[in-house]
């Protein structure tokens, strides 16, 4: 399309993405978020080859050299005695699949792409914005939002996250509901724990109805580390609250030393916990001219580490499908044909592993059977669409 005014509702991944995306196709775009700041919480994020050869087709190479760690080895380690129990020690990603395999600090990467978008266009994004509904008219859209405020464009993407504004518009398709995890999420500094504690540098260790993951950010001065625990229910209000490191403790019980060294050492003494929501696969995202990227479309558990990197996928793979076609409805038809499969296998997998991942180790146990690195050969810049 030529001059394409695309109007993308949400600052995540996905959405930062898709703009930087269409920038480089020469597609104008604005983005509209709700928040007043673009601040992104939490603390790391993995990001495998599929979703960092996509960043460095962007032009961020340099920059993602920078701020992202990539480890010199994985493991997997006993829940109970940390003895190493699967390693690979020769990881090299960008051999084996064209691209690395990075760890960095979600605030770190957010920072980037927002930078790098603001510093193609100072007026690509608008804060304050609350979107609350669309209409279509002939050959444009408006979108609306809560302050009485609008914009009008050809096409209109929700890159607005699981509780998806726009996907409710589109479809109706019910609330969140709950899935039976919840996640602590905390930073440890390595300087308070005892030396050669971090060894190797990102590891998991898997256990009946628990597991922990931890690996070093932020010039691999801080571990950062994700617990998971199954729970009958979510209680607390809000889907991201905070939580003291006794409570964390509780849940792993008996599990290795060095899991309990990091959580006991936690910065500040407490760290996050959020419960993990889903919702049902769709059979489709778009609607004339409007459709849904990332945990809008679908939202997965983070178990394989994907969500962030299929939105970053989609989000190319979305401008690259505008910029070819010249009719937006046969843009967006291309982009969903070409998405919606792999995303909605990948939620699967991704809740499939979850199963493995909380049961004891067995002998025959692999770390390809955590990892699950077929996902990471798939490349957005040169898929068919």
């Amino acid at each position: 399309m030529q001059g394409c005014g695309v109007i993308i509702v949400g600052a995540g991944f996905g959405g930062l993405v898709t703009t930087l995306g269409l920038q480089r196709f020469g597609l104008s775009c604005r983005v509209f978020e709700k928040a007043p700041a673009l601040e992104e919480v939490g603390a790391g994020i993995s990001l495998s080859p599929n979703s960092t050869r996509v960043l460095i087709a962007l032009g961020l190479r340099r920059q993602l050299d920078q701020i992202c760690n990539s480890p010199e080895a994985l493991c997997t380690k006993h829940f109970e005695t940390g003895e190493v129990r699967a390693l690979n020690e020769s990881v090299n990603y960008e051999k084996q699949y064209g691209a690395p395999y990075y760890q960095v600090h979600r605030a770190d990467l957010h920072a980037l792409l927002t930078e790098t978008v603001l510093g193609n266009d100072p007026d690509a994004i608008h804060l304050n914005r609350d979107f609350v509904g669309f209409e279509s008219r002939g050959n444009s859209v408006e979108a609306r939002f809560a302050d009485g405020s609008s914009a009008s464009g050809e096409v209109l993407i929700g890159c607005d996250g699981i509780k998806s504004v726009m996907r409710d518009l589109l479809w109706r398709p019910g609330k969140p509901h709950y899935l039976g995890y919840v996640a602590y999420r905390g930073l440890t500094p390595v300087d308070r724990l005892p030396d050669g504690l971090i060894a190797p540098p990102s590891a998991t260790f898997s256990g009946p109805g628990r597991h922990f993951t931890r690996y070093l950010i932020r010039g691999k001065e801080l571990v950062n580390y994700v617990a998971f625990a199954q729970r009958a229910e979510w209680t607390d209000e809000g889907w991201f609250v905070g939580a003291g490191i006794d409570e964390v403790l509780e849940n792993f019980v008996g599990w290795a030393p060095e899991v309990l060294h990091i959580i006991k050492n936690t910065r500040g003494g407490h760290c996050h916990k959020w419960g993990l929501f889903g919702r049902s696969p769709l059979s489709r995202w778009t609607r004339e001219r409007a459709t849904l990227l990332g945990d809008a479309a679908h939202p997965m558990l983070p178990f394989l580490g994907q969500g962030s990197s299929i939105a970053i996928e989609d989000g190319f793979v979305l401008a690259r499908a505008l910029a070819e076609y010249d009719d937006p409805a046969t843009a967006l038809a291309k982009y969903e044909a070409a998405r919606l499969p792999r995303a909605n296998e990948t939620v699967q997998q991704s809740a499939a592993q979850g199963e493995r991942k909380h049961r004891r180790p067995e002998p025959g146990d692999t770390m390809r059977e955590l990892l699950q690195t077929q996902l990471f050969a798939y490349d957005a810049t040169s898929v068919a669409i």
